[in-house]
């Protein structure tokens, strides 16, 4: 059985306002616990595990309609931002975690793919049937996962020195709704997309990892401990709230709210 199921059927909610809306269910073999999330291209996805009667998804989706409500109205206010067509192949794009802009070249090659590679410093090659704009896009995606595995984890390691914390492991990922996360087997995984925003919000999230290893939760413990690691942490995670906003649509797999 696959990993994450999609019940087919979805879900109906009326939120506080009188707002009917529908939301996707997905089961996942690897879920311990229920999960929503509210994007601005899918909606609400509630992700359970498998074997959840659909009488208790739904229970738990309508205690939760005051946040749903709440995050739909967050995404309206910036909808007209969210491009509506596939944008066209970048010719160049800043990261300004790093410092870097990149300029971006197109080499038509007799082949079915499209691969992307470091052709001098400053200057990417993307090559093959580059006619497909969507596998350009993919390519790109591809090349900035490997810019992100040689830039992110020393970084992390040190802002770990700082904060007194060791992961055990450092993964990268292109994650659709979060920048970062930590396992419960202290592995962080930090997303790739992060090389796009300035750089105190990625030390940011960074430290929002690490404190995770010593308080797995989001209690009062722990943004006592966030704070006492970054000084200016509520002001950034402030920011955070709108950092998608710096990642290009063709970097994009999916657009979330959450850190």
């Amino acid at each position: 059985m696959p990993a994450l199921v999609d019940d087919g059927a979805p879900g109906s909610l009326v939120l506080p306002d009188g707002r009917s809306i529908e939301f996707a269910i997905r089961y996942s073999t690897r879920a311990r616990s229920a999960r929503l999330r509210v994007g601005a291209r899918e909606g609400l996805v509630v992700v359970v595990p498998a074997g959840l009667q659909r009488e208790r998804v739904n229970l738990l989706v309508a205690s939760k309609r005051d946040w749903i409500a709440t995050k739909l109205d967050d995404i309206e206010a910036i909808r007209h931002l969210i491009p509506k067509v596939s944008p066209a192949r970048p010719q160049a794009f800043d990261l300004p975690a790093l410092a870097e802009t990149w300029r971006v070249e197109y080499r038509e090659m007799r082949r079915a793919s499209v691969g992307a590679k470091t052709d001098q410093p400053g200057r990417i090659v993307v090559f093959g049937a580059i006619s497909d704009v969507d596998a350009c896009h993919a390519a790109l995606r591809r090349w900035l996962a490997r810019r992100a595995a040689e830039a992110l984890p020393p970084w992390l390691e040190r802002v770990a020195a700082q904060c007194g914390q060791q992961p055990a492991a450092v993964a990268i990922k292109n994650q659709r709704t979060r920048w970062g996360s930590c396992a419960a087997s202290g592995r962080i995984s930090l997303n790739c997309k992060l090389l796009f925003l300035p750089r105190e919000l990625v030390r940011y999230v960074m430290v929002h990892e690490l404190c995770h290893l010593v308080e797995p939760n989001h209690s009062h413990r722990f943004w006592a401990q966030v704070r006492r690691s970054e000084g200016t942490a509520d002001h950034l995670h402030g920011q955070m709230r709108d950092a998608w906003k710096h990642v290009p649509p063709w970097a994009q797999r999916g657009s979330g709210t959450a850190l």
